[in-house]
């Protein structure tokens, strides 16, 4: 039997209101040489017999025998999986009908692409739009990025399957940045500029059913990419990083722009990491959170231009501007 081109992977645990949206998203796809292994993950809200009214001969259906979680779950399909890709889409979220075509083609054409994600268009619980999120970023930008937070959505990534690892369990629900903390370095990163998957938001999901388990999770992950820095341990300012609290004190932004300097200086003596993009992330990090402080005030303009992480472009000043000076206009 020939092997299909690519293999998507749905982990699937009662998720009966969604799971057709995302199963017809797949097999509606401009490339149809593909197969989806969706894993029955114990669900008993029906989902299961949702997926075997479809007919197609392309999806197949795997069932544990104990819960596996997501991460177990998606390692079950990639011992399954046949295709020269592999693709992920979550059974609550769906794609845009050429999301593999071009995400295949990308691969094809640029040398040296292990990851290919894009952009996520988010909705709610109903399908309503919501925004975008996951936003392209530099390539050679990403290594560094994710030592801050996960910039990638598993469900709009597709990667060679000879690159790809298995997940790890022990790190759910952040089993998807921990393998791409140990891919960061062996292969290189994309996110497209197009939104090609809708991202559903809604209580349900691991992620937000579970935050203290996310939490704990993410830090060690942060912890894991500082020792390569030659820290031991992540600060408590570190993951404010990934979402910057707009009452932070101006003892916290001093905080953090030390913090930043010191990553920088650790890149210098280990060169872990490239050292351009390594300097334009810390860059974009420092003007991001003084763009957040703005209830600070005016002075957190200059603190932001006295530092050496300041790349003051002509649109970063802007946006400064725009922020600071409507409270500058109240402080009046």
């Amino acid at each position: 039997m020939k092997a299909p081109l690519v293999s998507v992977i749905m982990p699937l645990r009662n998720a009966a209101s969604f799971v057709e949206d995302a199963i017809r998203s797949v097999l509606a796809q401009t490339e149809s040489d593909l197969e989806l292994i969706v894993v029955d993950d114990a669900s008993s809200d029906g989902s299961g017999d949702l997926v075997r009214a479809f007919s197609d001969g392309r999806l197949r259906l795997l069932r544990g025998e104990s819960p596996l979680n997501a991460a177990g779950a998606r390692n079950l399909a990639l011992a399954e999986a046949r295709g020269e890709f592999v693709a992920f889409l979550d059974a609550d979220d769906f794609a845009e009908r050429d999301r593999l075509e071009r995400q295949i083609r990308f691969l094809r054409q640029i040398p040296g692409v292990a990851v290919v994600a894009s952009e996520v268009t988010l909705m709610d619980e109903k399908g309503a739009r919501l925004g975008k999120a996951f936003p392209s970023r530099r390539a050679d930008e990403i290594p560094a990025t994710l030592l801050f937070e996960n910039c990638l959505a598993l469900s709009s990534v597709m990667a060679w399957r000879a690159d790809l690892l298995p997940f790890r369990p022990e790190f759910a629900p952040a089993e998807d940045y921990d393998l791409w903390m140990r891919l960061a370095h062996a292969g290189g990163f994309a996110i497209l500029p197009k939104a090609l998957t809708h991202y559903r938001m809604h209580g349900g999901s691991v992620s937000a059913s579970q935050p203290e388990k996310m939490r704990a999770a993410v830090a060690r992950i942060h912890a894991a990419q500082l020792a390569v820095l030659g820290f031991r341990e992540a600060p408590p300012i570190h993951c404010l990083f990934a979402a910057w609290p707009l009452d932070a004190g101006a003892a916290q932004l001093a905080e953090a722009e030390a913090w930043l300097l010191a990553l920088g200086s650790a890149n210098e003596r280990h060169g872990a990491y490239a050292r351009a993009p390594f300097q334009r992330v810390l860059a974009a990090r420092w003007f991001s959170i003084c763009l957040d402080s703005w209830l600070l005030g005016w002075p957190v303009w200059s603190v932001y231009h006295r530092s050496p992480l300041a790349v003051p472009t002509f649109r970063r000043r802007a946006h400064l501007l725009r922020r600071l000076l409507p409270q500058r206009l109240r402080q009046r």
